[in-house]
């Protein structure tokens, strides 16, 4: 009987375990997927920024180049707020609420969108009353970048959230389309500047449209509750995280387009896009790294980890900066014709702050494994104040390449100020 009762369970139990295996396969196979999906859209879209930048050099002039690096850097920083605000919340809520309440999770991303299109429209109010084409296409630029940046961070958390990752690589693929033939258009001179960024702004709405209807239902009340509620909790920290990145990363390029005539915003931009390909290398391996490092996050182990990955980045990022410093006129030349010829000191200047960014990206990882966010942050607060304070002299001094000195300055300080901060937490 005993015996005959263990056949039973062990056959019954085969079964059992088969089913966790499979389930066990299922689940690291989503995972992947998941990471792949989220890596793919992420480096889609950095290649397809830089390639937009490179296309709006080329087909037309100074203006609209710094207009729509202003323009980015707006986009870039109010997405800072809608991350740390809204869509960090998303991501730490889990996937049975988000399934649960899609309708209320679209809405509030839909008033964030129309918030936007109405700061957009005042701005481009303002505008034209200014008499100036360059404030208009600023204005114009800022209000498009908005909505591309705005939906593509939401559509990272939704999509992964509800289980669609790979609806997210089709978002950035289309992204990436409609940015190709928009800008094959421009270089063959079909249509103007402010059509490009008409349909870039078309192609995010029919992209957001896209997404809302995979919630099936949108629920407007509970949307606006869940946007008062997270502003609430979460504002000031968006306010805080955002404004200390800022200063040393955009600031600077918004002063001196503010003080100087287009055309040094135009180089200012022109020559950093040229150092865009080192970010989004770095960026790729990164994700791969904090993944490694997830595996060995407690410990001598993960601080060994990461200091060596410093030293690696670091390396990187000397070799890509000096080839580009020596090559620099060739690649002005090679990315934007004779447009920004002899301007070739911009990229050189680019280089160090470049290869400190490279150097803070592993940085990072250890400090929110061991939860130092208090002195991260008022370390970045230093830097932001620094860089500010050094652009508005440097800039009336020396132009871009005082701005892009500016920003070096903060990125000087905030990875010294991380690096001691965590070295002497290792001592201790």
């Amino acid at each position: 009987m005993s015996a005959a009762d263990g056949g039973m369970t062990l056959a019954t139990g085969e079964p059992e375990v088969a089913a966790r295996k499979r389930e066990r396969l299922t689940g690291s196979l989503r995972g992947t997927a998941t990471r792949l999906a989220t890596v793919g859209d992420q480096l889609l879209v950095a290649l397809t920024n830089f390639g937009l930048t490179i296309a709006i050099g080329r087909a037309f002039g100074a203006d609209e180049l710094a207009a729509y690096g202003i323009g980015l850097s707006v986009g870039l920083m109010v997405q800072g707020l809608q991350r740390h605000a809204v869509t960090i919340p998303l991501m730490l809520r889990t996937a049975e609420w988000a399934g649960r309440n899609r309708g209320g999770v679209v809405a509030e991303q839909a008033l964030v969108l129309l918030l936007a299109v109405l700061a957009g429209a005042a701005a481009l109010g303002i505008s034209c009353t200014s008499l100036s084409r360059f404030a208009f296409l600023a204005a114009l630029s800022s209000a498009a970048c908005l909505l591309i940046y705005l939906q593509l961070e939401f559509a990272r958390a939704f999509l992964v959230k509800i289980g669609k990752p790979l609806l997210l690589l089709a978002g950035a693929m289309l992204y990436a389309a409609a940015a190709a033939a928009l800008s094959v258009a421009a270089l063959k001179g079909m249509i103007r500047y402010e059509w490009m960024l008409g349909g870039l702004g078309a192609t995010m709405i029919v992209h957001a449209i896209a997404v809302a209807l995979l919630a099936r239902s949108l629920a407007p009340k509970q949307g606006a509750r869940l946007l008062l509620a997270d502003t609430k909790k979460y504002g000031g920290w968006a306010v805080a995280a955002t404004a200390t990145y800022a200063g040393y990363n955009h600031l600077p390029l918004l002063i001196l387009g503010a003080v100087a005539a287009p055309v040094h915003a135009a180089i200012f931009v022109a020559a950093r896009s040229l150092m865009q390909p080192l970010q989004i290398l770095l960026r790729g391996f990164d994700v791969a790294d904090k993944n490694l490092f997830a595996e060995a996050k407690d410990g001598k182990r993960a601080a060994h980890f990461i200091w060596r990955l410093v030293g690696i980045y670091a390396v990187v990022g000397v070799v890509f900066g000096a080839a580009a410093g020596f090559g620099a006129e060739h690649l002005l030349a090679l990315a934007y014709g004779d447009k920004f010829a002899g301007h070739g000191a911009a990229v050189i200047a680019w280089v160090p702050a470049y290869v400190l960014l490279s150097i803070s990206m592993p940085l990072e990882s250890l400090v929110y494994a061991r939860h130092r966010f208090a002195g991260y942050f008022i370390i970045r607060g230093i830097a932001s104040a620094a860089a500010i304070a050094a652009a508005f002299p440097l800039v009336r001094l020396y132009a871009e390449i005082g701005a892009i000195a500016a920003c070096a300055l903060g990125w000087l300080i905030a990875v010294t100020g991380t690096a001691l901060m965590l070295a002497w937490k290792r001592k201790a």
